[in-house]
Parts: C-alpha cells; sequence; structure tokens
C-alpha cells in the first residue's frame, strides 16, 4: 500500500466543498417520493400500530377477537378515514361485543362500514364524529337508531341493514346532506314519511317488513326524484 504526501498533508484553510444545487434538488425529490410512497393502507391491526400516523385505510376481514380491548390502538390512527371491519363467524354469539369508544377521537374519519359484527346497541358514541360522510352497519343485533343520529351532519350515506331494526329515529328527517339510506332485511313497519329527510335520492326497502303501502306511496311522492326510489316487488 502506498501512501502519498499530499494524502497526509492538507492545508488548514482548504475551502469546504458545497453541494450542487443539483444536488438538494435530487435529494428533495428523493425525500419526497418516500413521503408519497409510504404505505397507508392496512389489514391487520399489528401492521398498522407500527406507523399509526401513516394508517389512513383499515380494513380488518374475518376478524375473530372483540375490538372493545383494542381502545387505545384505534386511538392512534389520528388520520384514519375508512375503518371496514368484516367479522368471522367465530364471534357471531358473544354478547358482549363492542366496537372501541376511543374510535369517536377520530377526527378525519370519513367512513365507517361494519359487517356482521354481534352489536346490540348502537354505538352513540359514533354521533360525535363530525367528519363521518358513510355509514353501515350490516347484519347486526340492533333494533333502534338514538336520535342523536342527527348530529351527523355531513352523512350522506346510511345503511342500517339486516338486523331486526323496528323504528327510525325521529331527527333522521334533519340529516339534510343524506342521499342514500339503506334499510333492507329489517323489522320496520312505520313508514311516515315526515321521517324522512327532504333531499334523499335513493332508499332500500328490499326485504323489510310488513307497512301500510299508503306510507310507501307518500313517501314516493316526496321525494325530489322519485326514479331514484327502490322497493323491491313494488
Amino acid at each position: 500500500m502506498f501512501l502519498y504526501l499530499n494524502d497526509l498533508i492538507k492545508p488548514e484553510n482548504e475551502p469546504k466543498l458545497e453541494p450542487h444545487p443539483l444536488t438538494y434538488r435530487k435529494q428533495y425529490i428523493s425525500n419526497r417520493k418516500m413521503i408519497l410512497f409510504k404505505k397507508s393502507k392496512f389489514s391487520s391491526l399489528i401492521e398498522a400500530c407500527k406507523n399509526p400516523e401513516n394508517c389512513l385505510e383499515l380494513k380488518l376481514l374475518s376478524y375473530d377477537q372483540n375490538l372493545k380491548y383494542q381502545g387505545e390502538i384505534f386511538s392512534k390512527f389520528v388520520n384514519l378515514k375508512v375503518l371496514e371491519i368484516q367479522a368471522d363467524t367465530s364471534i357471531y354469539y358473544l354478547n358482549d361485543f363492542e366496537l372501541p369508544n376511543e374510535i369517536a377521537s377520530l377526527k378525519k374519519l370519513k367512513k365507517i362500514s361494519v359487517l356482521n359484527c354481534p352489536i346490540q346497541v348502537f354505538p352513540e358514541w359514533i354521533t360525535n364524529i363530525k367528519s363521518l360522510e358513510f355509514l353501515m352497519l350490516r347484519g347486526t343485533d340492533l333494533a333502534s337508531i338514538p336520535d342523536s343520529i342527527f348530529q351527523l351532519t355531513k352523512l350522506k350515506t346510511l345503511r342500517i341493514e339486516n338486523c331486526p331494526l323496528y323504528k327510525l329515529p325521529s331527527t333522521l328527517y334533519q340529516l339534510q346532506n343524506l342521499k342514500i339510506l339503506g334499510l333492507t332485511d329489517t323489522k320496520l313497519t312505520n313508514l311516515d314519511w315526515n321521517l324522512f329527510p327532504s333531499n334523499l335520492k335513493e332508499i332500500n326497502f328490499s326485504g323489510t317488513g310488513i307497512y301500510n303501502i299508503e306510507d310507501l306511496i307518500n313517501l314516493k311522492n316526496k321525494m325530489k326524484k322519485p326514479g331514484y326510489f327502490h322497493k323491491t316487488g313494488y
């Protein structure tokens, strides 16, 4: 190995070489790409917890645990916009199943979709999520919806389906941004048109229980676009 004198002796006042402006630009673009391509969609709580602030969409399919014990985890997803939960058949008969109320602290949440979870009482804390635009609770044991539902002023789609729902909240008509209402496979009997928002574009009553046909006709006439009205067999 050979060492040259110039390698050992350097002038004390040797000027520092500044990176070329193009180098800064390339580094900025590189960092920007890393930010843009960060994973934001997750299908596992464990994976989402590794970078909770990056989690924008969380889809838990065939989930087989009681979520009421996962509240602390959910509270970390401060940027979450979409939450979808589909239960595994192994938890259908849990009597104490609950969604964690810490979800209500997620201020950017726009969509909640819950399928086949053994929920017996409507989680009223949901009505505190002012950013919510889409809410579906399907395949549950819900029999009623709380009057506080009117607080979801940005709600555009509401689907409470395949459950023993037998009455609608008296404040439903106040949801003036609601465009789509799904009430399939319920036990509703009262379709008083005064209960429904005036700006609805679509209602689905497929498989719903016995009700007064006159109420159905009045409701159809009230809607601004009757062509969007859906009722199997009518």
